[in-house]
């Protein structure tokens, strides 16, 4: 079965093509003094005009013009007016490809940009793996890998090889939280969350499904009840502050599994995947089931107090009454 495709060249195009809007293609396709030098060096104005948009290209939107690219006709008439040629030119450009090596390599070397190697994709990867525990969407990740790809001046490569390195990135981001999570575990602790799997002797739950599904309504046997899912918990022997060591949006992301995925889905995933699954759920259900409790008190104790005022409130109405009757009879009233 073929991989589902995280990043496709439309949702990229934003940042692969070359504006649309005047004011960006001024703010990107305007040549400086130093361009104009370099340009007009050139013979023809094919070769200026072709010079002058590799340039440019290499510059925004950091990738290398293709072979058989036009330009835009907004932004290749732009160019062309700043360099005092026709806009024609350009279909003269290219025709020997000799030519255009030869102004890649040039324009390279003047601007310090260097073609995408194996290097680059491993150094890439390692600086988005930290962004990927805090960035759910590839495309806002792959966004960010580009940007910096652009500030080292690395000609873009193609999309499925960002697309590569967005995956790389969050897998070494998912490890990692893996990592944290179960480390320290032992076989003992991992026995311990594999049981929640298991059905809660001839019931039909499981102890996970038991857990995640405690009594709300505030009663004296209900906190009772939660308390028992709570040391239950507990038991488990998780580090509650292995958490606070992980991005917020990272264990979030890995505890909604454990509520996404079913049982028995969860008892085939790989054994540090699941591992990694079960504690962050028991983790968030540790928590969530000591704020049930405090809750469910909360509410107890402020029925009991409401309860209590009203006693009071009843006995003091009928001592009222009794003293009113019996003024009435010392008044003769």
């Amino acid at each position: 079965m073929a991989r589902r495709r995280l990043l496709t060249r439309e949702a990229l195009a934003r940042q692969l093509d070359p504006p649309a809007d005047e004011r960006e293609i001024a703010r990107h396709f305007t040549l400086t003094r130093e361009d104009l030098d370099w340009v007009s060096i050139r013979r023809g104005p094919a070769s200026q005009v072709g010079y002058a948009m590799t340039l440019l290209y290499m510059r925004w939107p950091g990738r290398v013009l293709g072979a058989d690219e036009t330009p835009p006709l907004s932004i290749l008439s732009f160019v062309a007016r700043q360099l005092d040629v026709p806009e024609a030119a350009w279909h003269d450009y290219g025709r020997r490809e000799p030519t255009r090596r030869a102004h890649l390599a040039d324009l390279a070397r003047r601007m310090g940009y260097r073609a995408f190697g194996r290097t680059d994709f491993h150094a890439l990867a390692t600086f988005a793996m930290p962004v990927a525990q805090t960035i759910i969407q590839p495309l806002q990740l792959a966004e960010i890998v580009i940007d910096e790809m652009r500030r080292r001046r690395l000609l873009l490569p193609p999309v499925t090889v960002i697309e590569a390195i967005v995956r790389r990135a969050r897998r070494q981001a998912d490890e990692l939280v893996h990592d944290v999570l179960t480390q320290g575990l032992g076989d003992d602790g991992r026995a311990r969350l594999d049981a929640l799997l298991a059905h809660r002797g001839d019931r039909g739950a499981t102890w996970l499904s038991w857990l995640r599904n405690p009594p709300l309504s505030p009663a004296p046997r209900n906190v009772v009840r939660l308390l028992e899912r709570l040391d239950h918990v507990r038991a488990i022997g998780l580090v509650p502050a292995r958490a606070a060591t992980i991005p917020t949006t990272a264990f979030d992301r890995i505890a909604d599994e454990a509520v996404r995925i079913t049982s028995q889905h969860l008892a085939e995933l790989p054994d540090r995947r699941r591992h990694a699954v079960l504690a962050a759920a028991a983790l968030r259900l540790r928590e969530s089931l000591a704020d049930a409790v405090l809750a469910m008190m909360d509410k107890l104790l402020g029925s009991m107090m409401r309860r209590a005022e009203n006693r009071t409130r009843d006995k003091a109405l009928v001592t009222i009454r009794a003293l009113q009757a019996q003024l009435r009879l010392l008044t003769g009233s």
